[in-house]
């Protein structure tokens, strides 16, 4: 069952869900063909950056420890990356360059 924040469920505009969807896009290319070699260090920092902001985020809007922010934005992710429904969706809804930003640039 995809997660409410999936490709089962209309993409939000909020700040939250497409970063998670930016995160999650950015993990899918790992173990594929679809990055260069000189985008490997942009995204892995990236990843970093979006990570940190998720998690972030996810502590302030539940209002929990930064121990259970990390898992539950853990589990998020996880549920994204398990369905393939999910992985495809994202992949077709989030361009590598927007998951990117300004990293690009």
């Amino acid at each position: 069952m995809c997660p409410p924040l999936s490709c089962c469920h209309q993409r939000l505009t909020q700040p939250l869900p497409t970063q998670v969807y930016y995160l999650v896009r950015l993990l899918l290319t790992h173990n594929c063909d679809e990055l260069l070699a000189d985008q490997q260090e942009p995204v892995q920092q990236r990843l970093e950056q979006l990570w940190d902001r998720v998690q972030h985020s996810v502590q302030c809007r539940c209002r929990v420890s930064l121990a259970r922010a990390i898992e539950l934005t853990e589990c998020l992710v996880a549920c994204l990356l398990r369905e393939d429904c999910c992985r495809r969706s994202l992949r077709r809804a989030v361009s590598l360059r927007e998951a990117l930003g300004p990293v690009l640039d």
